[in-house]
């Protein structure tokens, strides 16, 4: 079993292991992974699980060690009471999960979201949740060494295959465009040239009022307007870009927030970074496809 120690010195199989020029360590324990060895100046880079391996580079500063970190490809401080002397990784440690898929695309989360530092769903590598829509890249699509399918993020992190909404794959078309997916949760993606450049949960249109389905174009934009009709009267809608002459548009919805399901008069109702962010995107002649 492994087991902490204050210096390498006080190791021998890491002793000998400096005579070959690499010193590797294993953690035993869920470890943090710091950006300096001074407490009161370092962040968390997140944690790892227990036997996870690391090289050491350089002396011991303080009660923490630099270290790479074979799988990320990156260097971090760890806390020395956390690792123990190893052997180097086997060769099957340092292969990652197998990329089923490059994406590089924004997307949207769904509920509450974890995020790992490893694409495993355990306590041990938890980084952080995120709120339901909140606004992520994802760079690729893995699959674990179990066979379970992860979206590996911007920043490295992942996050199941479940909780997150992409948008829609499209055919390669020029210009920019609008591509609403209603399916739930109902996404609304902006496209430039066939990649896709921006994306948002949106509440559609519900019972006698659904969105309608089929290709538009914004017709007119009122920045901030009075909104009546049967059963409402709302006035301060903000950023509405109508792409039907019965009333439909893109528009903030400030009064309710229940993104990617149905709620509205068949509008695409989105919050006010989202709503704002398509007003300056978007233009009179901006076309949108709608689809389930």
């Amino acid at each position: 079993m492994l087991a902490g120690a204050a210096s390498l010195s006080a190791w021998p199989a890491v002793a000998r292991a400096q005579e070959t020029g690499e010193r590797w360590v294993q953690t035993y324990l869920p470890t943090e992974l710091w950006s300096d060895a001074d407490p009161s100046r370092s962040i968390s880079f997140g944690r790892v699980r227990p036997f996870s391996y690391f090289r050491i580079h350089g002396s011991q500063q303080g009660d923490r060690f630099y270290v790479y970190n074979p799988r990320a490809q990156d260097f971090a401080y760890i806390d020395a009471a956390t690792i123990g002397p190893s052997s180097a990784p086997p060769p099957e440690y340092l292969m990652g999960p197998r990329v089923v898929e490059t994406l590089d695309v924004p997307a949207r989360s769904i509920g509450t979201s974890s995020l790992w530092s490893e694409p495993l769903q355990d306590d041990s590598v938890l980084v952080r949740e995120i709120h339901h829509n909140a606004a992520v890249k994802v760079r690729d699509k893995v699959e674990a060494h179990d066979g379970t399918i992860f979206y590996r993020l911007e920043d490295g992190t992942y996050t199941g295959e479940r909780d997150l909404r992409l948008p829609t794959p499209q055919a390669m078309r020029s210009g920019r465009w609008i591509d609403v997916s209603l399916s739930s949760p109902t996404i609304v993606a902006a496209y430039n040239n066939g990649q896709a450049v921006y994306a948002a949960l949106a509440i559609r249109g519900v019972g006698d009022w659904e969105t309608p389905t089929g290709s538009f174009v914004i017709q007119r934009r009122v920045p901030n307007e009075r909104m009546r009709g049967p059963g409402y009267d709302v006035s301060n809608v903000l950023y509405t870009q109508y792409f039907t002459s019965a009333g439909h548009a893109l528009h903030l919805n400030y009064w309710s927030s229940n993104w990617g399901y149905p709620g509205s008069h068949g509008c695409l109702g989105m919050n006010h970074a989202d709503s704002l962010w398509y007003w300056n995107w978007a233009g009179v002649g901006t076309p949108i496809v709608i689809h389930w």
